[in-house]
């Protein structure tokens, strides 16, 4: 999930098609400066790569499950590390309830996702005390700043009394495994990859940063721009420990789609009315960003078809293209096999994609009864 698809905040506060009413900020003050990563011992480098131990999605993703963010994927049970840091903040707040009952007051009243949170976090300073450091510009989700910015002394406050910095050393043996499991020289021959298959040299110079983060929900992941780095978050289930190519996909994938929509607006709205009661479409309840989150998804996919070994990979991955389709992302599939005729033009992808969506049928009111959770 990008920032570009996950909502459509960047043009105002719009979540799953709920307006939310807006907070009053409390001015906090912004010093715009580049990041420093303080904590060397909590950082590995590659060349263009990193991973990341970060205390910035920790602190306000152990705020959130204080606070009342309790949702796990289905037929999973919580990480290991979640229960145990939402254990023991849980003993260390016993003595101040009306502290944390204002606490979940805020998480109440803002009413955003966790993915929100997850990009805000990426524009803070990279330790206790917290601050935002990166201009407005920047920030994924700028409709939401009044909520967020709110969010900051009360993100410090929390790491205070919540006794958030012992808690962290606790669990940092854990991320450090996390980190030592990535392998740069696999993520170095995926990028390269990708972008000979889309017949373009790599348009971006961005450091790629993964952040394993053990908090949240299984099989969650965002990607997310700040100064020169590129950061995918990953949640358990969602670490490949290499390359995350679903959410690196989104950065490219995003405008490109956004300007080849237009032309196919009719046709592409109707494979969205068809799919967005599925249970794969409900982060994405609006049109472009139902077609983006498709394409993405079609690409990764083809993308393993060409990496995959013998008939049984084959067939898990057109299994896998059919159960995104059935559950409500209607154009994955037909993109996944519209690519197949992309592979034998000689087009870069951003020449080919107006041809691309052009070339899909026409669909029905409605493909087939999307799945609902």
């Amino acid at each position: 999930m990008s920032r570009l698809v996950a909502g459509t905040l960047q043009f105002g506060v719009v979540f799953f098609g709920l307006v939310a009413a807006p907070r009053l900020s409390l001015g906090q003050e912004i010093d715009i400066r580049p990041l420093e990563f303080s904590h060397s011992d909590e950082i590995v480098r590659g060349t263009g790569f990193a991973v990341i131990a970060d205390r910035r999605t920790f602190a306000v993703t152990a705020f959130l499950n204080a606070v009342g963010y309790d949702e796990e994927a289905e037929g999973v049970e919580m990480h290991p590390v979640r229960r145990r840091v939402r254990d023991l903040v849980a003993a260390n707040l016993r003595g101040i309830p009306d502290r944390l009952s204002g606490w979940r007051e805020f998480y109440v009243e803002a009413g955003l996702p966790t993915f929100v949170y997850l990009d805000f976090a990426l524009s803070l300073s990279g330790d206790h005390p917290f601050q935002r450091i990166r201009p407005r510009e920047e920030v994924g989700y700028p409709g939401a700043l009044e909520s967020l910015d709110d969010l900051i002394p009360l993100l410090n406050d929390f790491w205070v009394e919540s006794d958030l910095e012992s808690v962290w050393e606790a669990a940092k043996p854990q991320y450090m495994e996390e980190l030592e499991q990535y392998d740069f020289v696999k993520m170095e021959e995926q990028m390269h990859e990708l972008w000979s298959y889309l017949r373009l040299p790599r348009r971006d110079t961005y450091t790629i940063i993964n952040v394993p983060n053990l908090l949240a929900q299984y099989y969650l992941g965002i990607g997310a721009e700040y100064e020169t780095y590129y950061y995918t978050v990953e949640t358990p289930g969602a670490q490949s420990y290499a390359l995350n190519t679903h959410e690196y996909l989104h950065s490219i994938v995003n405008p490109l789609a956004e300007q080849a929509f237009g032309a196919q607006e009719e046709k592409l709205s109707r494979y969205y009315e068809a799919g967005r009661e599925g249970q794969y479409a409900a982060s994405y309840q609006h049109a472009p960003a139902f077609v983006s989150e498709c394409l993405v998804r079609a690409l990764d996919y083809r993308l393993r078809l060409r990496a995959a070994e013998g008939e049984e990979s084959v067939e898990a991955i057109r299994t896998r293209v059919d159960d995104l389709t059935e559950g409500g992302l209607s154009l994955v599939r037909p993109l996944f096999e519209g690519l197949g005729a992309f592979e034998l033009e000689q087009q870069d992808f951003s020449e080919y994609l107006p041809t691309l969506f052009a070339m899909l049928p026409t669909p029905a009111s409605r493909l087939s009864s999307p799945r609902s959770p």
